[in-house]
């Protein structure tokens, strides 16, 4: 999560808003935001309702695996992918992501 941080200015090349979300409580979010100085919002999940929707649930927990969902205004998903260094490869997901949002085929 503070790779993405240290990467917040990829999130104005996003056409929509951008959140971490996990499996940890709301009471956990707040001290890790404070702890790490995270600016952007993250939500908790305890329920791993948006988790498994987004099919980013780890098998063997009840906890979420690291990846990037991209969801339209309307909740549909429309794509979703495991990346265990997600915050490390955020310039390139990002706009990856954004082409999935504007309905563009994703450039490699």
């Amino acid at each position: 999560m503070v790779e993405l941080q240290n990467k917040k200015e990829l999130f104005s090349q996003f056409p929509g808003n951008v959140y971490a979300v996990s499996a940890s409580s709301v009471d956990e979010h707040k001290a890790m935001k404070e702890e790490l100085g995270l600016e952007y919002p993250v939500i908790s999940d305890k329920n791993l309702k948006l988790i498994r929707k987004v099919e980013l649930l780890d098998p063997e927990a009840p906890i979420s695996v690291r990846g990037f969902a991209v969801l339209d205004k309307d909740g549909k998903v429309l794509h979703s992918q495991q990346i265990d260094t997600f915050g490390l490869e955020a310039e390139g997901i990002i706009p990856y992501a954004a082409d999935i949002a504007n309905g563009k085929q994703p450039s490699q």
